[in-house]
């Protein structure tokens, strides 16, 4: 992608007329006769980059608007503005007319606004970050596309003016100017660059601090707990209350080592009382179940005795029928054994129960001497319990009358290391209040600060010499840097020391040299130089409003010195565009690789142009 504007055609519009020239070749030059509008044109180039006002001339009248039709960034756009307006209208591609157009956006000149920016963002767009430094002090600006108008056109008057052609009579911006050369020399902006404070606000702003600073002391020492006493005073009781305080540090933990040590076996007693009252409980329990099951024992005995007793009676006297039931004796006989064998069986089963009966009251009869044991301890433990309770409650209130105590020495410690505190935050304020009263106001960065690096300005000045020697210039040609003038010094000879038309060719050399090392670089620049009259040095000395020539001069326009500089112009045509307005003669040999629009005047016969308009 191409970095850079390219202007592809100026249009001049109105309801029922309209004007226009084009830029096709790299290289375009516009000449011919006086009052033709030559100076219109670089004028209009500059009212459409956003200079206030386009003056109108007699031709002018029927005209409403400019348009200009320009590739930006390798993007085609066409940028319309009311004659005379502050406001631009941008349309996508290179249009004649907004009918049918594609809109893209508004721009106006000075603020912006909400929605509408300033018209430096649509030309250089990428670039609206790029801070410039607007003064010694380093208040800094964005980059604008008027700040760089100034490198890229030059008009017929600034060009031969002894200024710096970086200057060229803004001397209202001297700085700005210097410091846009600097960035476009070196790629590097004054973003980094520190602000330095003004001195009147500076001395307001040392005012107010010191006013500031006076009254945090004074609420500083309205804070104080010990209003009457030095820091050197509360220093030394703070060391004293730091002693005090681990005394009673030392005793409050002996006296809880000897609390912890009853807190401890009151909790070793209790847990023992727990575990005994716990054997306690399952004893009783034991011997109640017992109580249940000897019971249970005794009634089976009474009920197998019966059993035994109803057998034996049954078998008595039964020799017969029975009367009862009338059953035969054989019959009889066979409940009789079962009887017997049930009665046989009882008094088994009675034995038995009666051998766990004992042992049922063997284990009673231990279990009864266990809880008699148990009981006894329980009462023991129950006892300590209480011995430890009393001896807790005794220690108790000495161990809080300590801790008031301590309480009390901590708190007024804290009141004292409060107030060194503040001593050591008034000392500190007082250091800064008189650090601001004895602030020395800020000096400016020196100009030497703000000069572009001297690699950046070597290239530059061999940039320079080598054009000079492609367009013959006279001469060894050797360029040096003047750093006060911000010029060129060409063989020992300041720039502006020489003649009109001397200044205006290297005028040109100067703006030319920097595109040059822009591209050689690789770094920003528009990438369009407009000149007004460069070759100035030709003109007719009976006619020309700048008089006749001077001795340079002369010797100048000896030379072939405008067929070179022309002819150099087309071999550097791809590193960007250059439009030249001028009264010469185009040479014959040129017409061909670069572009003429010739202006006749009102000697214009058949088909030739009379003017811009």
């Amino acid at each position: 992608m191409t970095i850079g504007l390219k202007i592809k055609k100026l249009l001049f519009l109105s309801d029922n007329h309209d004007s226009s020239i084009s830029f096709s070749n790299p290289v375009h030059i516009v000449h011919g006769a006086s009052n033709t509008g030559k100076s219109l044109l670089i004028e209009a180039i500059d009212y459409m980059l956003g200079t206030e006002k386009l003056k109108q001339v007699p031709e002018s009248k029927k005209y409403s608007e400019v348009a200009m039709q320009v590739l930006l960034n390798g993007e085609s756009f066409t940028v319309f503005r009311k004659w005379p307006s502050n406001n631009f209208e941008v349309y996508n591609g290179l249009v004649d007319s907004k009918e049918g157009a594609s809109f893209y956006n508004y721009f106006k000149i000075g603020t912006a606004t909400k929605t509408v920016n300033n018209i430096s963002d649509f030309y250089l767009k990428g670039y609206r970050d790029t801070q410039i430094s607007s003064n010694l002090y380093g208040e800094k600006g964005a980059l604008t596309v008027r700040l760089l108008s100034r490198v890229i056109l030059s008009s017929e008057e600034k060009i031969i003016r002894s200024d710096s052609p970086i200057i060229v009579g803004d001397t209202s911006e001297n700085s700005k100017n210097k410091n846009v050369f600097k960035f476009l020399l070196t790629g590097n902006d004054d973003s980094e660059v520190r602000t330095v404070i003004r001195d009147k606000e500076f001395k307001s702003k040392r005012k107010g601090q010191v006013e500031v600073l006076a009254d945090v002391v004074k609420t500083l020492k309205s804070d104080l707990v010990f209003k009457d006493e030095s820091y050197e005073s509360l220093n030394e009781r703070s060391g004293k209350l730091d002693v005090s305080i681990d005394g009673l540090l030392e005793y409050i933990d002996s006296s809880q080592k000897a609390l912890s040590g009853v807190v401890s076996e009151k909790k070793a007693v209790s847990n023992e009382l727990m575990d005994v009252s716990e054997r306690i409980n399952i004893i009783q329990a034991n011997l109640a179940n017992f109580e249940t099951l000897k019971d249970i024992y005794l009634s089976d005995i009474e009920r197998l005795n019966s059993q035994e007793e109803a057998a034996f009676l049954l078998g008595v006297g039964h020799g017969g029928q029975c009367d009862f039931c009338g059953k035969a004796p054989e019959t009889i006989c066979k409940d009789l054994i079962e009887v017997n064998v049930l009665a046989e069986a009882s008094k088994a089963e009675i034995k038995k129960i009666k051998s766990k009966l004992a042992e049922l009251s063997d284990t009673s009869s231990e279990l009864d001497q266990q809880l008699v044991v148990h009981l006894t301890q329980a009462g023991h433990l129950k006892s300590r319990l209480k011995a430890l309770d009393n001896e807790a409650e005794r220690r108790a209130p000495e161990i809080k009358l300590e801790d008031n105590s301590l309480m009390a020495l901590r708190k007024e410690r804290t009141s004292i290391e409060f107030d060194l505190n503040l001593h050591d935050r008034i000392s500190s304020f007082n250091k800064k209040l008189q650090e601001a009263e004895l602030a020395p106001v800020p000096k400016k960065h020196t100009a030497k600060e703000f000069y572009p690096e001297s690699e950046a300005i070597d290239s530059f000045c061999r940039i320079y010499s080598n054009i000079l020697g492609n367009i013959k210039f006279p001469g060894e040609n050797n360029v040096e840097f003047d750093y006060k003038t911000f010029d060129v010094i060409i063989d020992g000879n300041p720039r502006n020391l020489n003649g009109k038309g001397v200044r205006a060719i290297l005028h040109s050399v100067f703006k030319i040299a920097l595109l040059m090392h822009c591209r050689q670089k690789e770094i920003y620049h528009p990438g369009i130089v407009i000149l007004d009259s460069p070759l100035v040095t030709y003109r007719d000395p009976l006619v020309s409003k700048h008089g006749e020539l001077e001795e340079d001069e002369e010797k100048l326009a000896e030379t072939k010195i405008s067929y070179h500089f022309l002819n150099y112009l087309h071999k550097i045509s791809r590193f960007g565009q250059f439009i030249i307005v001028e009264n010469i003669d185009v040479p014959e040999s040129l017409r061909s690789v670069i572009g003429v629009d010739t202006f006749y005047g009102k000697n214009a016969g058949q088909g030739q142009r009379i003017g811009l308009l």
